[in-house]
């Protein structure tokens, strides 16, 4: 499992999938602009790194091979309180959207 992860964070080296927003993020947070790459590159290490984690701590509470369900994440978040609010949070905004635009599709079909 090990070596799995090291692979997916090598190739996740190449891509830099954060960088754009993490700069934003940190001149938010009083960083220069365009802040200094080297910080960049270590704070997306880091977060690459604990969203790994939350992933795995996840995948071990799941009952189901292969799959990972929102609960599953919620476990893994319940020490974390502002964590799990946020997602708490997040996946009722979700509901929230999802029954305005099926409300939209029903009043664009009358």
């Amino acid at each position: 499992m090990d070596n799995q992860i090291e692979v997916t964070t090598k190739q996740h080296q190449r891509s830099r999938l954060f960088s754009r927003e993490l700069a934003m993020l940190m001149y938010g947070f009083g960083d220069t602009m365009p802040p200094l790459s080297e910080s960049v590159d270590v704070l997306e290490d880091i977060l690459i790194d604990y969203i790994n984690d939350v992933c795995v701590q996840a995948a071990k509470v799941s009952g189901r091979k292969g799959k990972v369900g929102v609960d599953d994440f919620k476990f893994a978040l319940r020490k974390d309180r502002k964590k799990l609010a946020r997602v708490e949070e997040l996946i009722a905004s979700n509901k929230d959207i999802e029954n305005a635009r099926s409300l939209a599709l029903l009043g664009s079909k009358d």
